[in-house]
């Protein structure tokens, strides 16, 4: 009885120790640096706000030959996008057009519409993926997987984004949190042919609160693919939905 008691007693004058609220956990580094990077660029509600893209800019292809053109990208990420360009003249004649909507694109030259491949469609979808990501928004969305790399040869932080069905990107950025470069891996339409693929992005178009990289530098195995200087930028917030009415 005497046990009885005192185990009474116990259990109905010390109260249970009740467990510590959990500390908040530590950001996630490349959490952390994605945060930073879409504050960089203007921040979250502008980002989304404006989730079309439109440039005008002059560029450089080095392919077979280097070809200088011009043109206008309007871009909606990750899968839409119309491209006009002639070239460094701005004569009508070599005027083109492509447009990719999702898994099918085609081209346009005067009154002429072709079809793009299927490998050629898969290209450009990995292509404006990367537009996708430099909208940094995106990836909040659990359906992204970040892991922190090491800083690469500049001393840059970075992490690298996974997502379903897509290819891997490292993406680094500078000091200020501002993306600078970006390292995929990409098929060579034609060939097939696996290729690394390199952006490095530099200088800065701002407009509606949003920051866009002036200039894109891209290579494939570290030599010249394409490069473009955007001369004029414009955030949207939707685009003309006749222009994917497309071929049938």
């Amino acid at each position: 009885m005497v046990h009885l008691a005192l185990a009474l007693v116990s259990t109905v004058s010390v109260p249970p120790t009740q467990p510590s609220p959990p500390s908040p956990a530590a950001p996630e580094p490349s959490r952390a640096l994605m945060e930073r990077a879409i504050a960089a660029a203007g921040g979250s509600e502008r980002l989304e706000r404006y989730p079309v893209l439109e440039w005008r800019a002059k560029a450089t292809v080095h392919a077979a030959r280097t070809v200088a053109i011009q043109g206008r990208w309007q871009v909606q990420p990750p899968e839409r996008a119309v491209v006009e360009t002639t070239d460094a003249t701005g004569d009508a004649a070599s005027a083109r057009k492509m447009i990719l909507d999702g898994e099918r694109g085609w081209g346009q030259r005067g009154d002429q519409t072709q079809p793009l491949t299927p490998e050629a469609v898969s290209h450009e979808r990995d292509q404006f993926y990367l537009y996708y990501l430099m909208r940094l928004v995106p990836l909040r969305s659990s359906e992204f997987h970040l892991q922190s790399l090491d800083p690469d040869a500049a001393g840059r932080a970075g992490f690298r984004v996974s997502h379903p069905g897509r290819r891997d990107v490292d993406l680094y950025f500078d000091e200020t949190g501002r993306l600078a470069r970006m390292v995929t891996r990409v098929a060579a339409p034609g060939t097939g042919r696996e290729v690394v693929e390199e952006l490095r992005l530099s200088g800065t178009m701002e407009a509606q609160g949003i920051r866009w990289p002036q200039r894109i530098e891209i290579t494939w195995d570290g030599r010249p693919y394409f490069e473009f200087e955007l001369t004029e930028f414009k955030p949207l917030r939707r685009v003309d939905e006749s222009i994917f009415k497309g071929p049938s």
